[in-house]
């Protein structure tokens, strides 16, 4: 497999863009990932996403609610000096965190790809592979 700054070229020949690995792996949208890479290194509100990407707050919520729950992103309360009102939170990721997070579901990923390809030979075949 080689890889360019944008895609990576599978053996196939086929090239595969980080879009694509999310989109397959965990059926993000195009505005998941925009939001992901916005909050790369930077904290950012549910209103600052919604101003600067122009969504409604709750599209942009309900992003935040799926990369939250897939633990691409960090959520901190903010300390406000008013105690009346809702709580408001910040939102932020960094490199690591999603290296991290992809790299772990990628190897799980590959493991239950490695079972159903055993699964289904034995079925066709009647031979058991042995992993090593």
């Amino acid at each position: 497999m080689s890889r360019t700054e944008s895609e990576l070229k599978l053996p196939s020949g086929k090239e595969l863009t980080l879009y694509d690995l999310v989109k397959f792996c965990y059926n993000f949208s195009e505005t998941d990932l925009e939001i992901l890479f916005r909050l790369l290194n930077k904290k950012m509100t549910l209103e600052d996403l919604s101003k600067e990407l122009g969504l409604s707050k709750a599209t942009v919520s309900r992003c935040l609610n799926n990369l939250l729950g897939l633990g691409f992103i960090v959520r901190t309360r903010e300390i406000s000096s008013k105690s009346i009102g809702r709580p408001k939170y910040t939102y932020y990721t960094t490199k690591e965190l999603i290296e991290s997070r992809l790299s772990k579901d990628i190897e799980k990923c590959a493991e239950a790809i490695k079972e159903f390809i055993n699964i289904v030979i034995e079925k066709r075949t009647g031979l058991q592979i042995q992993n090593p």
